[in-house]
């Protein structure tokens, strides 16, 4: 067991979870707010995605609203869809500032915020990369999110030897997360090969039971 606080100090059940078993909890929003609170109780995690995103904006519109005029004016030229990433891009900065201090603490392994690549170039191995670049530039706790799709898994291997922590996204079978892993390995060992340290990079496979579940309950249903 971690820690030494009793049963009398836990601030939740999740706290407890974090202080006395290996498990770690990340935060499946970038809402501040919620982040906050996570953190309190031990989170040292936590993601971002378009959809999270306009979560968010949409429950803080009042704040959000004046940061996108601005995003606007700094980019008189830029497409809406410019736009959108623009504003994703800086929430996911405000939470990965959050963590840090998490970051810091765990050598790179934990304190991390999650953005997703744009779901749109899954067929595109080069353009991942290419955004994968670009975000892991906007903090040093950026775990990029890449697909375990056969356009995800060559991108995966190429940011990992650029230095970039990928998080495999969209892997529901022990096929797909053998080849994120075996991409992970090559791309480490690449890494190496070009004399940079590894320790602090925090790769991670992310299997989505709770997807499968769902999905599992519509087949039993029909």
């Amino acid at each position: 067991m971690r820690g030494m606080a009793t049963g009398a100090t836990w601030k939740s059940p999740l706290h407890q979870m974090t202080q006395t078993t290996a498990t770690c909890l990340w935060n499946d929003s970038a809402d501040l707010d919620e982040l906050r609170f996570a953190i309190e109780h031990g989170g040292v995690g936590a993601t971002c995605n378009p959809v999270i995103a306009h979560t968010v904006l949409k429950a803080r519109m009042s704040e959000w609203r004046p940061r996108i005029a601005a995003l606007i004016q700094q980019r008189p030229t830029a497409t809406e869809d410019e736009i959108g990433w623009a504003a994703v891009e800086r929430l996911s900065t405000d939470a990965a500032e959050l963590l840090l201090p998490a970051f810091t603490a765990h050598k790179g392994r934990n304190g991390r915020l999650s953005i997703q690549t744009d779901p749109r170039l899954y067929r595109a191995p080069d353009a991942i990369l290419e955004q994968a670049q670009q975000f892991a530039r906007l903090a040093p706790n950026m775990i990029v999110k890449i697909p375990a799709t056969r356009a995800g898994i060559p991108a995966i291997e190429a940011a990992t030897a650029l230095g970039i922590s990928i998080n495999a996204t969209v892997s529901f079978t022990l096929p797909q997360s053998v080849a994120v892993a075996e991409a992970v390995e090559r791309g480490l060992k690449r890494r190496e090969a070009d004399g940079h340290d590894v320790s602090s990079m925090g790769p991670v496979c992310t299997i989505m039971v709770g997807r499968l579940d769902d999905w599992l309950k519509v087949v039993m249903e029909k």
